[in-house]
């Protein structure tokens, strides 16, 4: 599976959701403008990506006040899927969508994935409320809106750890 098999799944999606997408991104950007879309990829391949992310000793541990999981930044160290999964949600056909639902005059991918990568929590693992960093790696792009994508498969609401959006103050 390449970025651009993914990509069409996740805009075929997009699009599928247009309409709630965009009536939850405007009622809620007061605050922060935000929306979700469950399901966004098909079973098979979300399994695939679940299945193939690395064992938690490969990756870092971030422990502290703000947070407790374990992240990979480099992802060419571990199974392609995980590339170009994250790779497939910075295809131009997305960010254009994104854009012009959303109503944001420019969006750009950052290439770079500057403090992006995957993480992984599991029981007791956490991360606090925190703002996103807010720029590029080169500080001259700023960063205006995030996409992410969790792989949760069996997942139960009485599991807890549902994403919370605060306004930033």
């Amino acid at each position: 599976m390449n970025r651009q098999y993914l990509a069409n799944h996740i805009l075929f999606r997009l699009q599928q959701e247009k309409y709630s997408i965009s009536e939850s991104y405007n009622k809620s950007k007061d605050s922060i403008g935000h929306f979700f879309i469950d399901n966004l990829l098909p079973g098979e391949i979300a399994d695939s990506i679940y299945a193939s992310f690395p064992k938690l000793e490969f990756m870092k541990k971030r422990k502290d006040l703000r947070e407790f999981k374990y992240v990979a930044a480099q992802l060419n160290q571990y199974e392609p899927i995980l590339e170009e999964a994250v790779y497939a949600f910075q295809d131009k056909r997305i960010v254009s969508f994104i854009q012009e639902v959303c109503g944001i005059d420019s969006l750009y991918p950052d290439e770079h994935l500057y403090a992006g990568g995957i993480s992984s929590m599991g029981k007791d693992q956490f991360l606090n409320p925190h703002l996103d960093n807010s720029h590029d790696k080169d500080r001259n792009k700023w960063r205006v809106f995030n996409l992410l994508y969790y792989v949760t498969p069996n997942w139960e609401l009485d599991f807890g750890g549902n994403l919370e959006i605060w306004p930033g103050v």
